[in-house]
């Protein structure tokens, strides 16, 4: 499994519940490439028990959306 970078264009973060909004600042393991990020929250979801999300960030600077990963199978 590839490694968070600082610098990379994709994130996995916690799911929560109703949110409207997501803080600028956003502790998450961010990738390069979506298949990593994705295999990362797959196993982050099971391991936690926790939904989480994938994101992308857009050239505009804000993120998108791509995938939620259920904590269960």
């Amino acid at each position: 499994m590839a490694e968070p970078s600082p610098e990379g264009r994709y994130r996995v973060r916690p799911r929560v519940e109703r949110e409207q909004s997501v803080p600028q600042q956003v502790l998450a393991a961010r990738f390069h490439y979506r298949d990593e990020a994705e295999t990362f929250a797959q196993a982050l979801a099971l391991q936690q028990q926790q939904g989480v999300v994938v994101e992308k960030l857009a050239p505009g600077g804000c993120w998108l959306q791509l995938s939620t990963v259920a904590s269960h199978p």
